[in-house]
């Protein structure tokens, strides 16, 4: 009962994503050296950067043949998540598939059981992708602004609650 889609109290959407063509000079602009390493901010030039979804769940729905989804590879050296040494993975848009991301919110009702990955969208490698859109659509299950989101770690906090307070963090003055 912590997810209606349809209702005041829902929070989840619908977004149909377009990422429209561009040059292969500003393609080019982006080399594989800051294509593979955004900690040190010399890339500013993504389709999307690399950011985790903030909801439950998000089912996103590619095209064949309009690549540039990435996911950061998770690593993990003696039961610690190793930021430093995680590399990106190429995520091809698969006929009928449907790629699934858990959200922050999920992985704090898990308990940080399941993890929220980092994920981001390419410039075109190529010519002919420089030449194409890129189309997507994404859904986002966020749970309704009055459930509660509970774990044995942090103090209970309503969905409503969580969201305004990502968006204080990213965007207050």
């Amino acid at each position: 009962n912590a997810h209606h889609i349809w209702g005041e109290d829902g929070q989840c959407t619908l977004r149909l994503l377009h990422y429209p063509p561009t040059t292969i000079e500003n393609a080019e602009e982006v080399d594989e050296s800051t294509q593979s390493n955004t900690e040190n901010g010399t890339n500013t030039r993504w389709r999307c950067g690399a950011h985790t979804d903030w909801g439950s769940l998000t089912l996103l729905f590619q095209r064949v043949g309009e690549d540039g989804l990435e996911c950061r590879r998770r690593e993990v050296n003696e039961g610690v998540e190793d930021g430093t040494s995680a590399s990106w993975v190429e995520v091809p848009p698969v006929e009928g598939g449907i790629t699934v991301n858990i959200g922050d919110m999920l992985k704090r009702w898990s308990d940080c059981k399941l993890y929220s990955n980092m994920h981001r969208v390419r410039m075109p490698k190529t010519i002919e992708e420089c030449a194409k859109s890129r189309y997507s659509v994404a859904f986002f299950l966020q749970a309704d602004k009055s459930a509660l989101i509970e774990n044995r770690s942090n103090d209970p906090i309503t969905a409503g609650e969580y969201f305004a307070a990502r968006i204080n963090a990213h965007f207050a003055e």
